[in-house]
């Protein structure tokens, strides 16, 4: 009989490993994981190709219609791509001490235990972000709806044109990582180009002497602005939208090239790019359009385009508009997927959500959940959907900036290979507890609410699986513990601490480094062949 120091002992049943299965021989195949394929460039692209889509050309209008004035929504859009800078180099230090894929899951659960983990898993997956792709969806669908039909668009046409361009990316997510991150560059790209149109359109204006100059003069640029500082909140929710991916790398740090070094710039970079980027987008809306006109508008970029250069200008923008959504969606899906991926592998949803297919290498269960779920909620009004997510994301990230701070205070000296001011994570924690509290004293107060419904839900869902686990284990028959050279351990072997991730020497003993008191670095795996 094999001693337990001979070989490092896999640690998980063959069930809640993906690809991991022992054959009639008894020999056990490797795990299928991800490839480290995305480097700092195809980093910092995804990242503003998930940033910049729909929220664009939706949230101008919440913005200065909260705010009541040009010179306030603009300070509301440089705040709010300065928060999400910081918020992007908090994220790095997280994602550079835990390097797993899975973003709040991972530093929530190894922090605060499984619990408060799966919560954010389960808002995350099956609220937040199929809610937000869906706000990009039904945009792309109204556009190219008016686009082809014009005015005669229906109800089903809409819907329709929705849920085809869900199965296309998540078809192009299912076939291969490598080609919906070149798709997203390359739309990434265009987006520039996109947005580069929107300030030459501001700039034709002022050719022509037709620009709006109440917007720019100190006299009249704050004029009708609120004097409600929850106004003020609600304007920095609706901006925040439009960074609302900032994050986005954190969920596929094992994709990661070099992730100590690869996170933190292409984060850097990308967000630097998208806060440029809408800075001089809403230079031109102002230019365009008065705030009446901004206000009113439905089709602000194809109406920008139109003022500027007839109807050529309106069909660029238009396609712009689509290529800028289509490149959102798609690489949403390939975050939002390998959170899915990473909390079914780690037990806490359903184990077959956890499979990577070795042929395609993605987590094609994780896809097709994540997109039935976004259909669900195509028949949701896109505009009323943003108070509600917008409180249950910045909860969450108010819960994730307390690991930094509880971690920097229980783990002072574990290995930090990037790290932000002490400063910056105190006040980041103070700007997420505010976008919390704030929308509850608002006119939105409801909708702002209506979120936190998920969370009873969820734990429900939490107790389900805990008890059908724990009904399921007692059910099982005796089982044999399965080691990496397939030599076999009977269940009356004991393995203890000491013989395992002990500091005592021996293969497989090196010490785990650990963060709070509920998880570790370590991915352990176990596996069980039942006698």
């Amino acid at each position: 009989m094999a001693s337990t120091s001979e070989t490092s002992p896999l640690l998980r049943s063959t069930e809640e490993v993906p690809g991991l299965e022992d054959d009639s021989c008894g020999t056990v195949n490797k795990p299928v994981k991800m490839q480290r394929t995305v480097g700092v460039l195809a980093g910092a692209a995804i990242l503003f190709g998930n940033c910049v889509g729909a929220g664009i050309f939706i949230s101008p209008r919440g913005v200065y219609e909260k705010t009541g004035s040009a010179a306030g929504g603009m300070i509301v859009w440089a705040v709010a791509g300065l928060i999400s800078t910081l918020c992007t180099l908090a994220y790095a230090e997280l994602g550079t001490m835990m390097q797993e894929s899975g973003g709040e899951f991972v530093y929530i659960k190894n922090t605060y235990g499984k619990y408060p983990a799966f919560l954010f898993s389960f808002c995350n997956a099956f609220l937040i972000k199929p809610a937000m792709l869906t706000v990009g969806v039904l945009t792309f669908a109204d556009y190219m709806a008016a686009l082809i039909w014009g005015d005669g668009a229906t109800f089903v046409m809409v819907k329709s044109i929705g849920a085809s361009v869900i199965v296309f990316l998540a078809v192009l997510n299912i076939l291969s990582s490598k080609l919906i991150v070149k798709f997203c560059s390359f739309i990434s790209i265009f987006k520039l180009v996109v947005v580069f149109f929107l300030l030459v359109c501001g700039f034709a204006i002022v050719i022509r002497g037709k620009q709006h100059k109440e917007n720019f003069k100190p006299a009249t640029a704050f004029k009708n602005a609120s004097s409600n500082p929850t106004d003020y909140g609600l304007a920095f929710y609706f901006s925040a939208f439009s960074y609302t991916s900032w994050n986005s790398l954190n969920f596929m740090t094992e994709e990661l090239k070099s992730p100590t070094e690869t996170l933190p710039r292409a984060g850097m970079l990308g967000v630097t790019a998208v806060t440029v980027s809408y800075l001089l987008a809403n230079i031109s809306y102002l230019l365009l359009f008065s705030m009446s006109g901004i206000i009113d508008s439905k089709t602000i970029a194809m109406d920008s385009g139109y003022l500027a250069f007839g109807r050529v200008g309106e069909l660029f923008m238009c396609i712009g508009l689509l290529l800028s959504v289509l490149g959102c969606v798609g690489g949403g899906i390939l975050c939002v997927s390998r959170n899915i991926q990473s909390t079914a592998e780690d037990g806490q949803f359903p184990a077959w959500m956890s499979r990577i297919n070795p042929t395609f290498n993605t987590p094609i269960p994780a896809i097709l959940v994540l997109s039935t779920t976004t259909m669900m909620y195509l028949f949701v009004d896109p505009y009323a959907l943003i108070p509600c997510l917008g409180t249950m994301e910045w909860f969450f990230y108010m819960i994730t900036f307390s690991c930094l701070l509880y971690l920097r205070y229980t783990e002072p000296k574990n290995y930090r290979p990037f790290k932000i001011p002490i400063v910056v994570g105190v006040f980041l924690f103070l700007v997420t507890v505010a976008c919390v509290v704030l929308p509850l004293f608002s006119s939105d107060r409801y909708s702002a609410l209506m979120g936190f419904i998920t969370l009873p839900l969820a734990t429900v869902f939490y107790l389900a699986k805990h008890y059908y686990n724990k009904f399921s284990r007692s059910s099982y028959p005796a089982a044999t513990m399965v080691s990496a050279n397939s030599s076999v351990v009977s269940n009356s072997s004991v393995v203890s601490n000491s013989s395992v991730g002990s500091d005592k020497g021996g293969v497989g003993s090196l010490p785990v480094p650990s963060y709070g008191s509920h998880g570790n670095t370590q991915k352990e795996s176990i596996v069980f062949k039942n006698g």
